[in-house]
């Protein structure tokens, strides 16, 4: 392979990266709002009782 087709690859699998890094973020803080607001939910039908 030639040094442009190695940096080619090189910035397509970064873009990957990124990308993955992003998507698997907002799905970990997707988990952290829902798991909160399941928290918030219990403890005040909790104080409704």
């Amino acid at each position: 392979m030639d040094q442009r087709a190695i940096l080619d690859h090189q910035f397509v699998v970064a873009a990957y990266v990124i990308t993955w890094v992003i998507q698997l973020g907002y799905v970990a803080w997707l988990g952290l709002k829902w798991r909160a607001q399941r928290r918030d939910s219990a403890r005040s039908s909790r104080n409704r009782l």
